[in-house]
């Protein structure tokens, strides 16, 4: 009989311990990780986390969607020329994109934004650069030129001082007031 509780006590002793050391294993995961349900464990998807450029679009773009007031670039197309003119005042926020396609989709190939850390170096790498106003293309002796209105996108041309077009560029209408 004696031969018979002894192997019985030991098969006990080694599958008490292997439960015990299964339950250690699934503790030590983060428990951030994971939730219970019923009795498997599944795994939670990690938040993605943004990039210091995809944070500041977020929080100016949110800026931008909360404000009261936004400064929009004019057109006056009684004058000969149709030039787009931006000033910016330092109290009322503008943010926008000029784009390749009249898609806000497309490739962004300028940015006006009242915000420094969207424009100070140029920090989306975008084409044609990032300004407070028009005034900054200037000092690169280019201008922008209305063309027409497409759906809700305007339809401009980057010129060079001379007036010879660089390139075609699209802002969204709600950002130029055409008189």
């Amino acid at each position: 009989m004696r031969y018979l509780i002894t192997p019985l006590l030991i098969l006990f002793a080694s599958s008490a311990c292997q439960e015990k050391q299964q339950k250690k294993q699934q503790l030590a995961l983060p428990a951030s990780q994971f939730s219970h349900s019923k009795d498997t464990l599944v795994q939670r998807p990690k938040t993605p986390t943004l990039s210091r450029l995809d944070s500041i679009d977020q929080a100016n773009a949110t800026s931008i969607l909360e404000s009261d007031e936004l400064t929009k670039a004019q057109v006056n197309l009684s004058t000969k020329d149709s030039i787009i003119r931006l000033r910016a005042n330092i109290r009322v926020d503008h943010r926008f994109f000029g784009y390749e396609q009249p898609n806000i989709q497309s490739k962004k190939l300028l940015l006006f934004s009242i915000f420094t850390n969207d424009v100070q170096d140029n920090p989306f790498q975008l084409k044609f650069g990032a300004y407070y106003e028009t005034s900054g293309l200037d000092d690169k002796g280019l201008k922008l030129k209305y063309l027409r209105t497409k759906d809700d996108f305007i339809e401009a041309e980057l010129i060079d001082v001379s007036g010879y077009p660089v390139t075609t560029i699209y802002f969204e209408k709600k950002w130029v007031d055409i008189k």
